[in-house]
């Protein structure tokens, strides 16, 4: 009787780790990036990830594109869509991610919280012509509406630039993820009522949000661009 006993002390939190092996919960932070085993890489793009009901993710890297999609796991290997990972430990506060880039170790973290403090929302001031806009301008942050299966880079937006005066019919370009520094995909042709109207590989309009303090925020199919001029 003691025997049993004993082993089922043993037992019972181990099952309490496992759950479900093809989902997983929680929010998780990048604590530490390595080559190998004995090869540890610095970085600064620590990597936020969220694992919500339903085996969606939300995905982030510090400074750049907030992603939500959806994953699966099978025999310990998680597909996110865009990337794959072998799973190499889990734990309920460790979780070590693998791929041909290196090994990622995770600890899970707790948001901020915001208390009862009142939100003030920000009221931005209205962007009357394109002029207020000229720059260079890139992308250090972006956020989608929905989740997305996957990510068509020859869309996401990289950079933005906008001609103090108009040019040979236009007034700027922007660029894709996917672009060479000469070959926008798209060409400003006009702006009126907070919308710049682009012409290129097709027709596409922004939004634009705001344009104040150095910060430029744009909306275009969903995903929200915040660009800034970098010196």
């Amino acid at each position: 009787m003691k025997k049993i006993l004993f082993l089922s002390l043993f037992i019972t939190p181990v099952l309490g780790f496992c759950g479900d092996k093809n989902s997983l919960s929680g929010n998780w932070k990048e604590v530490s990036r390595k080559k190998s085993a004995k090869e540890p890489i610095s970085y600064t793009d620590t990597i936020m990830i969220k694992f919500l009901t339903g085996n969606e993710y939300v995905w982030q890297k510090a400074g750049g594109f907030i992603y939500r999609g959806t994953y699966k796991i099978e025999n310990n290997s998680l597909d996110m869509g865009a990337r794959q990972f072998l799973i190499t430990e889990r734990k309920p506060n460790k979780l070590v991610l693998r791929d041909d880039a290196g090994i990622y170790e995770f600890a899970p973290y707790t948001e901020p919280k915001t208390g009862n403090a009142p939100v003030h929302q920000e009221v931005n001031a209205p962007v009357n012509s394109i002029q207020q806009m000229a720059g260079q301008w890139s992308v250090y942050k972006g956020t989608s509406d929905k989740k997305k299966e996957s990510i068509d880079y020859s869309r996401q937006v990289k950079s933005v630039e906008i001609f103090p005066s108009e040019k040979d019919g236009t007034w700027g370009n922007v660029y894709s993820r996917r672009d060479a520094d000469n070959a926008p995909s798209w060409v400003i042709k006009s702006y009126s009522n907070q919308t710049l109207y682009c012409e290129g590989k097709d027709n596409r309009q922004f939004k634009v949000i705001k344009c104040q303090d150095n910060d430029l925020i744009m909306e275009s199919e969903g995903t929200t661009y915040f660009f800034r001029q970098f010196k």
